[in-house]
Formats: C-alpha cells, structure tokens, sequence
C-alpha cells in the first residue's frame, strides 16, 4: 500500500506475470501530473532472490565483480561492522550477467517504453539505453538519503525522456526508510540547488538547499512496498529516503533509463558543475584516468538494454 498526507490516494495497480505490461491512459496521466507511477508486483520473486544471492556473492567476493562499485556506509565502517552489514550499495551493476536480467526484463521495458516513447509512434520501436544501475541494501544503521533531483547528477536530456525504475527486494517500509517522493515537484522544470549532504564521509550524497520549502514534512508521499513492486519516476521529481531504524536490511535494484533521442549537454556553467566535479574526481581516482568527462563517464557505464539505435 502507499501512506501518504495527501488527500488523493492512487489505487495500487497489479499485473500478472506477462511479458508485457499496458499502461493507462489513466496512469499515464497520473504520471504526467505527479511525476511518479506504481505498479504492484511487477517483478516476480524468483528473480528477486537471484539478485539479492548475486548481491550476496559479489560482497562476499565469491565472483568477478567487474567494474561494480561496492559503496560503504561511512558510519558503519567507523563502528566496525564488517561484510555485508556494512554495504550501503552495488553501483554500476548494469554489465553483470544477473543483475542485467533485471534492467532488460521485458515487463519493465514495457512500462518504460510507454513512459519515455520520444517521438516514435510504436512502442516497439522505442529505443532505451541504461543509464545509472544500483542494487541498494541498506543496512540496519542506514543513514537518510536527502531530498534531491536525479536529474542533477545527469549530463544529458531532455528530462521527459528519461525515466527511473525502482523495484523492492524486500520488504519496505518506513521503519527501513522507505522511498518517499514530492508530488507535482518535477512540474516546475527546473533543477533546485544542491549541496553535500550533512553526513561526513558520504561522498555524492547531495541533498536540495532549501528542504523546507521544496521537501515539507506534510507534501512528502511515503512508499510500503512488498517484494516486485516497482516505482517509476521522472529525473525531476524531489525524492529521497529515510534512515533505516530496524534491525533488517532494506533490498531494491534501479535503473534510470533514457530514450535513445537523448543527447550529452555542457553542465560546465550550470547548478550541476559542482557534482559533475566530484564525479570526475571519483571515478579518475578509483581508474586512474587522467583526463576524462563527466558524459564520457555516463557514456562508459551505459549500455542499450531495446532497440538498436542511440545518442547516447
């Protein structure tokens, strides 16, 4: 079910386990006006235990992990907590062999293809490139994750052609620090500014300046999702999460996807310098490169998942 202040509750939509999945006009709408679309149990649960095992055998080192990015929770590693416990999350998981059934399950294409269709008039020739991959585990201890835009973190448009999927693992629920999101935030069409995130050590974890007035308490929409339930929203919308307060992990896998009518922008002079900085800075000191670009970066780590043609 999904909590929320508001007064308007969308009713939760289920689907059957088909290779594809119609949306509504109906929910199309919704999404156009809120920015976000839920569906209930898109992704069945045997493939949900495939990804949490791969998550298991890549922090355990049981097999090759690639170019995935293990991202520890800082305040955990401080405490002593060792192994799993301690993983915040997998990033850049889009190449690996397992994980990839996730971001080409022809269900999720579906949805996404009827989400960000560009200018083609077929849904089966829209073409979808994988943008920005993670398998999140947050751990007991978990810190939030701040009100902020992905969009911010993306040197490429235009928005309304890019789309996240973010699907539960497990259980989530607000004592785990559940999802939450801003309705009507993305309308505005306009990136908010950003700043580091209040807690010391946590590295890109960039939050919108003015919470107050962008995120209030009483406009946020809170997320309880069951395992296969699956979250679509625009790069635009305010989001974030809250701490995990519980004693048990708090699985889910992502995406955003982009259409293939996507192009690379400048971002040099724009409110995204700053991060695109840091996350050149980041990946030139884990690879070594010397001279390298933020939408050369997003251009490595991504991979057409439909179609055959792309900008990006």
């Amino acid at each position: 079910m999904i909590t929320r202040s508001l007064k308007v509750v969308p009713k939760p939509v289920f689907t059957a386990f088909l290779r594809q999945y119609t949306v509504s006009p109906e929910q199309k709408k919704f999404y156009a006006d809120n920015g976000y679309l839920s569906i209930k149990e898109l992704i069945e649960a045997t493939s949900l235990d495939k990804y949490k095992q791969r998550f298991v055998q890549i922090c355990k080192g049981l097999v090759d992990r690639g170019n995935i990015t293990i991202v520890k929770e800082p305040p955990l590693v401080a405490a002593g907590v060792k192994g799993e416990d301690a993983v915040n999350k997998l990033q850049d998981i889009l190449f690996d062999d397992v994980f990839s059934q996730y971001f080409e399950d022809p269900r999720l294409l579906h949805v996404v293809s009827q989400l960000i269709p560009g200018d083609t008039k077929k849904i089966e020739d829209v073409n979808l490139m994988g943008m920005h991959t993670m398998f999140i585990n947050k751990p007991p201890g978990t810190t939030p994750h701040p009100p902020h835009q992905d969009l911010y973190y993306f040197p490429f448009r235009p928005a309304h052609k890019i789309v996240a999927a973010w699907t539960a693992v497990d259980h989530v629920t607000q004592e785990n620090g559940c999802l939450y999101v801003v309705p009507g935030s993305h309308k505005l069409e306009k990136i908010y500014a950003h700043a580091n995130s209040k807690d010391e050590g946590k590295a890109l974890y960039h939050g919108v300046l003015e919470e107050e007035s962008v995120a209030p308490m009483d406009k946020r929409v809170h997320f309880v999702m069951s395992p296969g339930d699956t979250i679509f929203f625009h790069p635009l919308l305010v989001h974030g999460s809250g701490p995990n307060v519980t004693k048990t992990h708090r699985k889910s896998i992502s995406c955003h996807y982009a259409n293939g009518e996507c192009y690379y922008i400048d971002v040099s002079d724009s409110a995204q310098a700053q991060i695109a900085e840091e996350i050149v800075a980041a990946v030139s000191k884990k690879f070594g490169f010397s001279d390298i670009t933020v939408q050369e970066i997003f251009k490595y780590r991504s991979k057409q998942v439909k179609g055959t043609k792309s900008n990006l």
